[in-house]
């Protein structure tokens, strides 16, 4: 080593702690486990929101118990949901979300118990309508709003407005 670096160095730690330093520099450098674990349940919660807008199976379920505008909030983690603040029975669509938010979080190796909460609300409003080359269908317009709890902090995310389709007769559930 120089003269020159030690003198440098020498004018340095009089201003500036080198134990404050490295701290410094370690923590901008290398994400902790916790900010990375921070990152991973905000991708789950944006993704939570793509999956159920994915899903082409559960407007059809919607239709069968509520064909008009409605309020559908899907609790994840207790695999149960509310439509218009009254229970529909058993939806397809939460055993789905549930499955995958389980396998979810095996896949990025956040154990269960730190999540406390997890839940979707999809807001619909529903019409009949009559296109000419597909007939009479029922069609859904959502908007999605999906959380996740863990340790004391809330990840959101937001979709924009889909729309789904159920064309009556071929593939639709019968009333």
């Amino acid at each position: 080593m120089s003269t020159k670096h030690v003198l440098w160095l020498s004018a340095l730690s009089e201003y500036v702690q080198p134990v404050a330093l490295a701290a410094t520099f370690r923590y901008d450098n290398w994400p902790t486990r916790q900010r990375k674990r921070r990152r991973v349940l905000q991708y789950v919660a944006n993704s939570l929101c793509n999956v159920v807008a994915a899903d082409r199976r559960y407007p059809n379920e919607i239709r069968r118990h509520c064909p008009q505008s409605g309020h559908l909030i899907i609790d994840v983690l207790e695999r149960r949901c509310l439509l218009n603040d009254a229970d529909p029975g058993s939806l397809g669509i939460v055993d789905r979300l549930g499955h995958w938010l389980e396998t979810q979080l095996l896949d990025t190796g956040i154990r269960a118990e730190r999540i406390s909460a997890a839940r979707v609300d999809v807001e619909y409003s529903a019409t009949e309508r009559t296109y000419l080359l597909s007939g009479r269908v029922w069609e859904m317009n959502f908007s999605l709003r999906s959380e996740i709890v863990a340790n004391d902090q809330s990840f959101f995310a937001m979709s924009g407005d889909c729309t789904a389709a159920v064309p009556y007769g071929t593939g639709a559930i019968a009333w």
